[in-house]
């Protein structure tokens, strides 16, 4: 619980020096954001088999701060699931996290009316909920991945394409690592 709240408070903090920063400098944008996900839970371990994952959903707000080299901090809810076979027994894990990318990025090309970007950094999950694994293997509360953005702007819309690769094992005795792939078009506000 305490990694959960030091979580939320640096990206409140974050988010909040965003604000402080929008009013001393132009380069300053944010938005509202929404989409679709595609997880697999990645896994080492050969009782773990038949493994397939479903679409989710993902909604959140982002700023990004800076011109041609930005920094774009983010508060989204994630959701998804996996179906998996462990010891021939099916289980589908549906998880519910919140999700706190903070991203380093570059416009390479920048006008008024549009500008294509890219940015990665590192990217922190939290499970809302408690997803079903088989029994004596609990799902962890908090993992850690690295993100990779790709993403366009036209006008105040904006279109993004991001895969989301598990550092730490969600499921430490199931060897598991998430692996998300989501696209999502946003609203920014100037």
């Amino acid at each position: 619980m305490k990694t959960f709240k030091l979580t939320l408070a640096t990206a409140l903090l974050a988010l909040a020096s965003t604000a402080v920063k929008a009013q001393t400098t132009p380069e300053f944008t944010y938005g509202l954001k929404a989409g679709v996900s595609f997880s697999t839970l990645k896994t080492g371990l050969n009782a773990i088999n038949d493994k397939s994952g479903k679409l989710g959903l993902n909604a959140g707000a982002f700023a990004r701060i800076g011109s041609k080299i930005f920094f774009q901090p983010e508060l989204n809810y994630v959701s998804f699931s996996n179906e998996y076979r462990f010891n021939n027994t099916k289980y589908e894990s549906k998880f519910k996290q919140l999700n706190v990318p903070l991203m380093a990025g570059i416009k390479l090309m920048n006008t008024d009316q549009m500008n294509l970007r890219v940015s990665a950094g590192p990217d922190l999950y939290y499970n809302l909920n408690t997803p079903s694994a088989p029994a004596g293997h609990k799902y962890k509360n908090l993992s850690v991945g690295g993100v990779v953005n790709a993403g366009i702007d036209v006008g105040s819309l904006t279109f993004d394409a991001r895969y989301s690769l598990g550092l730490s094992k969600m499921n430490k005795d199931l060897g598991q690592k998430t692996n998300i792939f989501s696209v999502s078009v946003g609203f920014k506000f100037q």
